[in-house]
């Protein structure tokens, strides 16, 4: 007889380049402190479609296998909207016709405008996955009453994302630079662009005041050509740096360096990156979407605005820039992540809902 609980993860592959990935190495890193096995089956890359259609053939064999062979208690997806679903529709009723418990852990920051734009065959099947499975995890309050007006009858769990909390040193006193931090794939719902737009009045601001400001941008993605042709149109080349996608160990220098960090997104559920942002102690701009609210609170560690409001975006990097003191959105960013985004709360939720709660 098993002495532990067998779990068995699907998702993209974690080299697949995004927050939904972030969330399964963490998985994949956990020691868990109850008896609980975790195997992870990728089910998608970023290789094209025709390559993707082989993948996902070849990891359903490998999902009846696991099922018949492993005989896992549950099945825990990671999902978001459009091919994501479809994909782990077919895995949900593979799973169930095994008789297994399902946790559907949910992502999509478009997932709302994919239900509403699909087709009378697509909305009942996701009604049919939100009604069935054991649970859903979602990102935040605003996330569950979203999947509530789809499927009323639905069992969700609210789960915030998590990172790791670092030693941080205490930030310099003779810092000469500004640094703004943007940390995501450069597409036009991140904001990119609006940021970039935004810059302008904030670097003229600053070469008054003869303050040094830099823009690090991290991410790659369509719009990397279109960024840089914009900078170079508005004259502000000289306050930029893109380095394109960033490892870990890039990305913790990056953080540990930023004064402000800065994501004007249209769409969102809650955006790992923001979290990371908070654990070094950093105050963040961002835009009142998805759960965001749960994790940048009004001049208290920072800012949300509306999307596509380049003026308030401008308006706020120039208020924390030229704050005499922004050290108490340092601490509070800080403290939040501590007491509300850490790892060991999230994983010991985690294992109450593997044992207990399903």
């Amino acid at each position: 007889m098993k002495n532990h609980v067998d779990v068995l993860m699907v998702g993209s592959s974690t080299e697949v380049k995004g927050g939904m990935s972030t969330v399964v190495q963490s998985f994949l890193k956990c020691r868990f402190a109850a008896p609980i096995k975790l195997d992870y089956i990728a089910t998608h890359t970023e290789k094209g479609d025709f390559y993707n259609l082989l993948f996902f053939g070849k990891s359903l064999v490998q999902i009846l296998f696991y099922l018949i062979w492993k005989n896992p208690r549950i099945v825990h997806m990671h999902m978001s909207e459009r091919g994501s679903f479809i994909r782990k529709y077919i895995i949900f009723n593979l799973a169930k016709t095994f008789r297994k418990k399902v946790i559907v852990h949910t992502h999509g920051a478009e997932f709302k405008e994919y239900y509403l734009n699909a087709s009378p065959f697509i909305k009942k099947r996701i009604s049919h996955l939100l009604r069935n499975a054991d649970k859903v995890i979602v990102l935040g309050d605003s996330w569950a009453k979203t999947l509530e007006e789809i499927e009323p009858k639905i069992n969700i769990a609210v789960l915030l994302n998590s990172v790791p909390i670092p030693i941080v040193e205490k930030a310099s006193s003779e810092k000469t630079t500004f640094t703004i931090l943007f940390l995501a794939v450069l597409i036009q719902r991140k904001g990119i662009m609006d940021l970039i737009e935004a810059s302008v009045p904030v670097i003229r601001e600053a070469h008054r005041q003869n303050k040094h400001i830099v823009f690090e941008i991290a991410g790659d993605g369509e719009l990397m050509e279109l960024t840089k042709q914009q900078v170079a149109r508005h004259g502000v080349k000289s306050s930029f740096q893109f380095h394109g996608w960033v490892g870990e160990q890039q990305k913790i220098e990056l953080l540990k360096k930023a004064d402000l960090f800065v994501l004007p997104s249209y769409n969102e559920g809650l955006p790992v990156s923001i979290l990371e942002a908070l654990s070094y102690g950093i105050p963040v701009i961002s835009t009142r979407v998805g759960s965001i609210n749960e994790a940048v609170k009004e001049e208290e560690n920072g800012y949300l605005i509306e999307p596509g409001d380049i003026n308030a975006l401008a308006e706020k990097m120039l208020a924390i820039m030229c704050s005499s003191d922004s050290y108490h959105m340092r601490l509070a960013s800080r403290k939040l992540a501590e007491e509300k985004f850490s790892d060991e709360q999230y994983f010991r939720k985690m294992e109450n809902l593997y044992l207990y709660e399903i």
